[in-house]
C-alpha cells in the first residue's frame, strides 16, 4: 500500500490518495479542493481511481469531488449521516466559500462496517460521530484516516450544526480501545500514531477516563 498526501484548499485540508502498488487501483479520501492537482498526482503514478471516499461531508472535504468523479468514473461513497451536508444550502456560514461546488449523488451510502475493495486493499468504515452525525474513520490495513474526528493531540470541533461533544468523546473512546497501534492520518495538520494519541491527546485521555 502506498499513500500520497495532498494539502489542499483554503483551510489546508489533507486529501489522501491510497493505492495498491501492484494493480495501481486507488481511492481518493476527502477530495478537498483543486481537482486538477488530485488528478495530476494520480496520473503521474498511472493510477486508476476506483472510489472517492468521504470521512464526512463538510465543504472543505468535498469541493473537488465532482471534478474527480467526472474525470475518472469513480464511485462516490458518503456516510449516511452526512448526506444532508452535500446540499450547498446546508453549508451555513461556509456557503459563500463553495461557489463552484457541484453536488453529486452518492453511489454507495456508508454506515458502520461498509467496505470497498480496490486492488488487494479493503477500506472499512467505522462510525465516529461527534464532529458531524456521519463522521467516520476509514481503516485501511494499519492506517486510520480519521477526518475531523481525531487530530494530533486534538479532536474536531463540535460547535457546528450536527456536532455533539458527548458523541465525540464516545468516538474517541472507541478509537482508544482499538487493539494495537495504527498510523493516524487526519483531515488537517500533522500525522500521528494511535499510540501517541493514547498517551498525549487530552481529549482521548478524557474519553478514556484517564483525566
Amino acid at each position: 500500500m502506498k499513500i500520497m498526501q495532498l494539502c489542499l484548499g483554503m483551510v489546508a485540508t489533507n486529501c489522501y490518495i491510497v493505492y495498491d502498488e501492484n494493480t495501481r487501483e486507488a481511492v481518493v479520501i476527502d477530495p478537498a479542493d483543486n481537482a486538477p492537482s488530485i488528478l495530476q498526482a494520480a496520473e503521474r503514478e498511472k493510477l486508476s481511481i476506483k472510489y472517492v471516499l468521504l470521512t464526512h461531508a463538510h465543504f472543505d472535504h468535498i469541493l473537488a469531488a465532482h471534478g474527480v468523479l467526472e474525470a475518472t468514473g469513480a464511485q462516490y461513497v458518503v456516510p449516511e449521516g452526512d448526506l444532508w451536508l452535500l446540499d450547498r444550502d446546508n453549508m451555513g456560514q461556509f456557503r459563500s466559500l463553495a461557489r463552484d461546488y457541484v453536488q453529486d449523488v452518492p453511489d454507495i451510502v456508508a454506515n458502520e462496517g461498509t467496505q470497498v475493495t480496490f486492488g488487494g486493499l479493503t477500506a472499512t468504515y467505522m462510525s465516529t460521530p461527534g464532529h458531524t452525525p456521519g463522521s467516520s474513520v476509514i481503516r485501511i490495513e494499519n492506517c486510520l484516516f480519521t477526518g475531523d474526528t481525531l487530530f494530533r493531540h486534538e479532536c474536531g470541533r463540535c460547535d457546528l450544526e450536527g456536532g455533539d461533544f458527548g458523541q465525540m468523546l464516545r468516538s474517541l473512546k472507541r478509537l482508544y480501545d482499538l487493539a494495537g497501534d495504527y498510523q493516524v492520518l487526519p483531515g488537517h495538520d500533522a500525522l500521528s500514531t494511535l499510540h501517541e494519541e493514547r498517551a498525549e491527546n487530552p481529549y482521548m485521555l478524557q474519553a478514556a477516563g484517564k483525566r
